[in-house]
């Protein structure tokens, strides 16, 4: 149901589902298992640990970042901690260019023309000037969410946990519209950022279905169910869309826990290629291939001009991964065992590895360029890679 910002009342929250939400492991490859394997050996490591940043000197129980991750914009990296930090790092050497303190946060990081927007855990929308930090506007927007927002043109698309789409307008500080969907009982303890695409708002819902909306009044254009809830129990009956659409021209590519994997016209909503598949760490492309980690922890990827397999690496079955990235030929792969994993983009063989396994983990996906990889750990700790110059 969309409601329109003139007839919009003021409507009380209903309690989140904190404990009835199931926390699941990156992807949920950990559910009822024990801990994976190790991942596959390297005769010769590649990769180079480059710069980092850490937010806190000590990390305690209960502080983390959750699911906010890095922005990359105009050579700065944008990082934020749930302490409250904001960091702008520069993205060759590491250097602090500015931070800024505020209350802690639960969604975020989004760079958008010279403007940095999050989300607060008091359900405040901030938005920070990205030359120094300094507050722009804040808005109480009474929402709890863990996607960070999607911005075009002053209106920011926001997916709450309470399974509703909001588009806000910040010029007004109001509601433009809001999608109300249905919640299952028990959700994965995750969001998918919402997608804007021209006059399109794309997500994806916790009750398996992936929709497009008209971004001017919220009408529903188009949508897919990509899982079907399956079981007598709710633990069974789990089929959310946890992850971000990619677009790749003009199509794009989804999945969702327990459903299969779709590609789609953005314009239209016509499916043209499907697959049964496991999915809910982002997907990578660099424009040849799609590369996708499924449940089991295989990494496959696709050929994007006929969708045949390319290859298959099955060395991270049972391995809980977070999130794919590409750069400079290489295929990066977060992992919430407090691995990251370096693929080449032609074969799959892993060329690479930086091992914080026992001291950190990583929630959330790589952010990429043409050079290096960034991510940024449960602890607050922000490292970079690359490969090493090759030996003469």
């Amino acid at each position: 149901m969309v409601y329109s910002s003139m007839t919009l009342r003021r409507a009380h929250w209903a309690a989140l589902l904190v404990l009835a939400t199931l926390v699941v492991l990156a992807g949920c490859s950990g559910l009822g298992r024990s801990a994976p394997p190790e991942p596959p050996a390297l005769d010769n490591d590649r990769v180079a640990l480059g710069w980092h940043f850490r937010f806190v000197s000590e990390w305690q129980p209960g502080q983390g970042p959750e699911r906010l991750r890095p922005a990359l914009a105009d050579g700065v990296l944008y990082a934020a901690y749930s302490n409250g930090d904001v960091v702008a790092l520069d993205r060759n050497d590491g250097r602090v260019l500015w931070r800024a303190e505020y209350e802690p946060w639960q969604a975020g990081v989004t760079a958008y023309e010279g403007q940095l927007y999050l989300v607060s855990k008091t359900g405040d929308l901030k938005i920070l000037d990205a030359s120094d930090g300094s507050l722009v506007q804040s808005s109480d927007l009474n929402l709890s969410t863990l996607a960070a927002p999607s911005v075009s043109d002053g209106q920011v698309a926001l997916l709450g946990r309470d399974g509703s789409l909001r588009l806000w307008d910040t010029s007004s500080e109001t509601w433009v519209w809001i999608y109300d969907s249905e919640q299952p009982g028990l959700t994965l303890h995750g969001q998918a950022q919402p997608l804007i695409v021209g006059d399109q708002v794309i997500a994806g819902f916790a009750n398996g279905r992936l929709a497009a909306f008209s971004l001017r009044n919220g009408d529903l254009l188009w949508a897919h169910r990509l899982s079907d809830p399956r079981g007598s129990t709710d633990l069974q009956r789990l089929v959310d869309v946890d992850m971000q659409p990619l677009l790749v021209d003009g199509r794009l590519y989804a999945g969702g826990y327990e459903g299969r994997l779709v590609e789609v016209s953005a314009q239209s909503g016509e499916i043209g290629w499907q697959q049964q598949k496991s999915v809910t760490a982002s997907m990578a492309t660099d424009g040849r291939s799609l590369f996708v980690a499924d449940q089991s922890g295989e990494i496959i990827a696709f050929d994007l001009s006929n969708k045949g397999e390319r290859w298959r690496q099955q060395g991270y079955r049972g391995r809980p991964i977070t999130g794919l990235g590409v750069t400079d030929g290489r295929l990066i792969v977060t992992d919430r065992r407090g691995y990251v994993h370096v693929l080449d983009t032609n074969d799959g063989e892993t060329v690479g590895r930086l091992d914080f396994s026992g001291r950190d983990y990583f929630t959330v996906p790589p952010v990429t360029d043409s050079e290096r990889f960034y991510v940024q750990s449960m602890r607050g700790l922000i490292v970079t890679g690359r490969e090493r110059p090759a030996q003469r």
